[in-house]
């Protein structure tokens, strides 16, 4: 009974804490390009400089999780060897956020800088997001239990990111910013988040419960060579790796197209991204919800299964709005609303997927090492990241949208120096958008639904082949480790 009250207890205040994380995730990843293309004059060769930065740290940041991983499985303290890092990764990562959203600093210094901030924000963050998900195993062993809590921690995170989806746009662009231009309303936004990221983790370390934790023997330290033994031994690992890589790369794309792409359609005003997102994001929601529910009635890969449909029947309806269908905002939105749905069922059960991989590592070698293997889960969101960077880039210099983004800037930018109103700043942002043509439009929709649907395709067909820990597996697994433990 008491068990009970503590799990609880803990799903409450663990999920709830994802919020405010997720709001400054969002923030960063999804608007850090966006700030810079409509704050900033960039020439091209700027803007290559800062694509390759990007891709560089979020490669860095990718090979340093399993680091970060081997710090956490080492880290002896009062509070366990989780709370530390996600309060020191909360705290220091709110600060690089707000400094970097509040740089006047113009050209090749910005780039500088620019590569400081991500780096800073990078390894900030990374302390946080490890820390955070590799603690989920450690509160529920049950798999009911683990899917209740997995679900509800990703529907918090969804709710945080729904948040930042539909404030960040209003709050930035168009006539509702705070400040009444880009430059201001980044900076007002940066400090409200980081606001509210400290506060859900401080409410996490403070409330959440933990079971006792299980170390290693203090004189059996995990070094860079045992962290990588961990991954590459654990074949199950590997397989749902690749799976989240091919996923994260394809799921981002409309994230970063579908910006521009809404813009030169609908007119730069944030409630146009917002609504938009808003569908996007209430399939995220909504899938939260029912998972707990459908697999009780099915397995995870009949879950998958349905996921891809939904995936194909979205990205295809979005390609025929504005093609076969006469463009209607309305309509954009209910495709995206169905492609994020089904993106968001294949996301659950390959999270469940890697959850259950620190199961299979205790029944193959008798360690859990759960802040090892659930750094893979942000190391291929950032080796998809870096991926995803290399192809906007490509795109966005091959197509000429940084003319477009540097005039949206120059009005920006005088507005903020109150050098015109309201209305001629609007002019000149229409005369920017203007240079959007039909050409790049139907570029913008070729890579925002083929690609994806190619990826995500190949991740659900080697999830189908390859993963083998299934209901089933888990259960005999468990059972033999619990024999294993009662025999010790």
């Amino acid at each position: 009974m008491e068990e009970v009250k503590i799990f609880n207890r803990n799903k409450w205040f663990y999920s709830t804490g994802g919020i405010g994380r997720d709001m400054a995730y969002q923030l960063f990843s999804a608007y850090l390009l966006t700030y810079v293309m409509f704050t900033k004059s960039i020439t091209n060769a700027q803007f290559a400089a800062i694509s390759v930065i990007m891709v560089i740290c979020r490669i860095f940041d990718a090979l340093n999780d399993p680091v970060m991983g081997g710090i956490i499985e080492n880290t002896r303290m009062k509070w366990g060897k989780f709370k530390p890092w996600i309060l020191i990764g909360a705290l220091t990562n709110a600060i690089v956020m707000v400094v970097y959203f509040s740089s006047p600093l113009e050209g090749w210094p910005f780039v500088i800088f620019f590569g400081c901030m991500y780096l800073l924000f990078d390894i900030t963050f990374t302390m946080n997001d490890i820390g955070y998900w590799a603690m989920l195993p450690s509160l529920a062993k049950d798999q009911a239990q683990r899917a209740t809590l997995t679900s509800m921690a990703n529907l918090f995170a969804s709710i945080g990111a729904i948040i930042a989806f539909a404030v960040i746009p209003i709050l930035t662009n168009g006539p509702n910013a705070i400040g009444g231009n880009s430059i201001t309303g980044y900076m007002g936004v940066s400090i409200i988040i980081a606001a509210i990221f400290v506060g859900c983790q401080i409410m996490t370390t403070v409330f959440v419960k933990e079971a006792p934790v299980s170390y290693r023997p203090k004189d059996e330290k995990i070094g860079l060579k045992a962290m990588f033994q961990v991954v590459f031994k654990n074949d199950q690992l590997l397989w749902t790796s690749l799976v989240m890589l091919l996923y994260n790369l394809g799921s981002s794309l409309i994230n970063v197209f579908g910006i521009i792409y809404v813009y030169l359609y609908f007119g730069y005003d944030g409630i146009n991204i917002t609504l938009f997102v808003g569908a996007y994001a209430l399939g995220n929601l909504l899938i939260n919800i029912v998972y707990p529910k459908m697999v009780k009635h099915m397995t995870r890969k009949q879950v998958a299964t349905i996921g891809l449909a939904g995936v194909v029947v979205g990205y295809g309806f979005f390609f025929l709005v504005g093609v076969v269908i006469p463009m209607n905002y309305l309509l954009l939105c209910v495709a995206g609303f169905i492609l994020s749905f089904g993106q968001a069922m294949i996301y659950m059960v390959t999270t469940i997927n890697l959850t259950n991989c620190i199961e299979y590592n205790e029944y193959k070698t008798g360690n859990r090492d759960e802040a090892i293997i659930f750094s893979i889960r942000p190391f291929m969101a950032k080796m998809g990241s870096a991926l995803q960077q290399g192809i906007v880039a490509v795109a966005y210099l091959a197509l000429g949208i940084t003319a477009i983004t540097n005039g949206i800037s120059e009005a920006e930018r005088m507005s903020n120096m109150g050098l015109v109103d309201a209305q001629e700043k609007a002019a000149m942002i229409d005369q920017a958008l203007a240079l959007g043509t039909e050409s790049i439009k139907m570029n913008f929709r070729i890579f925002i639904v083929v690609v994806p649907i190619v990826l995500i395709s190949i991740a659900y067909f080697i999830m189908m082949k390859k993963n083998k820990v299934d209901e089933k597996e888990y259960e005999r697994m468990m059972l033999e480790i619990s024999k294993r433990k009662q025999s010790e």
